[in-house]
């Protein structure tokens, strides 16, 4: 038998340990499972919210007056998560409900699905569905092609282009044989890591949107030209949720 191999065991590691955060994040605070509340908040509209006054901008919100951008607002017991999306809400977190059963699941750790590789650039602009508002604008950045197991794919890498949303942070939003059939049924997520000249796409990273756990989220919809025929066994399964306590 083969010798393990220290680079790939210490991988593996942190991955399974990045898991154990996340499990563990689930029940505290804030987590996705403490939403409580969402309402939406048309541009130049204002609600006020336990004496917190908010007002959605084109680009932005503003605060008490103030000009912020998508975050975070204390608020004593409860958290107001400023979600701008081009379609801008407000998401109600309560540090006191209580957190429905929930807990992750992923596949094994496959260091396969770790893929190193260059975005061939074939920039557009792109209408990307959501789960809860009209279509949210991004852009096509490229194409990542990639092979793993003696199969090969080919996912466009996106930008959303909304308040909130960083330029340098580009995603996948795809979905593979497995959606709907061990993974989340709308799709999931990875980020695009920076590697010099290269990209990585770790497949064992990828993540199921929030709307997975909570009805009080808008979740971009893979495109479908990341419908993938192939499955991808890595990253989160669809969660075990307690559906009586959601």
């Amino acid at each position: 038998m083969a010798a393990p191999i220290p680079a790939i065991d210490a991988y593996v590691r942190e991955v399974e340990q990045r898991r154990e955060k996340d499990q563990a994040a689930l029940h505290g605070f804030p987590s996705v499972l403490a939403a409580v509340a969402r309402h939406e908040l048309p541009i130049g509209e204002t609600v006020r919210l336990f004496g917190v006054t908010i007002v959605a901008t084109p680009e932005g919100f503003t605060v008490d007056g103030v000009p912020s951008a998508p975050r975070l607002v204390d608020a004593g017991r409860y958290a107001l998560r400023l979600s701008h999306q081009g379609y801008p809400a407000v998401v109600v977190l309560d540090r006191e409900a209580p957190r429905r059963e929930a807990s992750l699941r992923w596949y094994p750790v496959d260091p396969v699905l770790r893929v190193r590789g260059r975005i061939e650039p074939d920039p557009a602009p792109l209408a990307i569905s959501s789960t809860a508002s009209p279509e949210r604008r991004g852009e096509r950045v490229g194409w990542f092609g990639f092979a793993a197991h003696g199969q090969r794919g080919r996912l466009a890498v996106t930008r959303l282009l909304e308040p909130g949303a960083s330029p340098d942070q580009v995603d996948i939003f795809f979905r593979d044989a497995t959606t709907g059939h061990g993974s989340y049924e709308v799709g999931r997520y990875v980020s695009v890591e920076r590697a010099g000249d290269d990209v990585v796409v770790d497949f064992n990273r990828a993540y199921n949107p929030a709307c997975a756990l909570s009805p009080y989220y808008n979740c971009p919809i893979p495109p479908a030209e990341n419908h993938l025929a192939i499955p991808i066994r890595a990253g989160e399964m669809t969660p075990l949720v307690d559906q009586e306590h959601g």
